[in-house]
């Protein structure tokens, strides 16, 4: 399904998912994060002023406190740190608005076939990324475009059958165009995971200060 690699981790509950995106992607990222980052350095500088002082039980009570806070902040959107967590973010809004948060329990699904050449792939996304994923998302993922996408996800089965393994991997490969036509009713999960990375960033940019981290900064 456009994935360049995927992997299950049973232990964190995350899907290990590597996925084509356009050039300059990675840097917007960093920029988008900056700012997050600067807010989390201060807080965990005025968290380290405040354990001078107290005693061993007192530091684990304030430490589990602190991270109970930032982990609200991150839910809600408001702190957005660390780069998986602002795609998880976007993603899970992604997935809200094409109405797919939902459980797809006895979904199956066959894998979306990539009839192009991957040279085209990596022309039109040549950066990757490698994310570690909620694996609850990345499965809503996979179902929500498997089930919009059957009927096309198979013709397109149909369309490779119809050409040897040598024609799919010569230099003329067959008709693209008529790839492409078969193409456009598939939605696609690297289509989704790109609109996702586009939601997070968006919310990155324009969340503000939240307010408790401003409490929280130091004097």
């Amino acid at each position: 399904m456009e994935y360049d690699d995927v992997g299950e981790d049973e232990d964190s509950g995350e899907t290990k998912v590597t996925v084509r995106v356009p050039l300059g992607t990675r840097l917007a990222l960093t920029s988008g994060l900056e700012r997050h980052q600067a807010w989390t350095h201060q807080v965990k500088a005025h968290h380290r002023a405040q354990l001078k002082g107290l005693t061993l039980a007192q530091r684990d009570t304030l430490r589990a406190e602190q991270r109970q806070a930032l982990d609200v902040l991150r839910s809600r959107g408001s702190l957005l740190d660390k780069r998986d967590l602002l795609i998880a973010f976007g993603l899970r809004q992604e997935l809200h608005a094409r109405r797919w948060d939902r459980s797809w329990n006895g979904a199956e699904w066959e894998e979306i076939p990539m009839g192009l050449l991957p040279a085209a792939l990596v022309s039109t996304y040549p950066e990757s990324l490698s994310l570690s994923l909620p694996a609850t998302l990345v499965e809503q993922v996979r179902a929500g475009c498997w089930s919009s996408s059957k009927e096309s996800i198979r013709r397109l089965h149909k369309w490779r059958a119809d050409y040897s393994a040598a024609v799919l991997q010569s230099r003329d490969g067959p008709p693209e165009a008529e790839y492409k036509r078969l193409a456009a009713g598939a939605t696609t999960t690297g289509e989704v995971f790109r609109t996702a990375i586009r939601r997070g960033l968006r919310a990155a940019l324009r969340a503000p200060t939240p307010p408790s981290l401003t409490a929280l900064a130091p004097r």
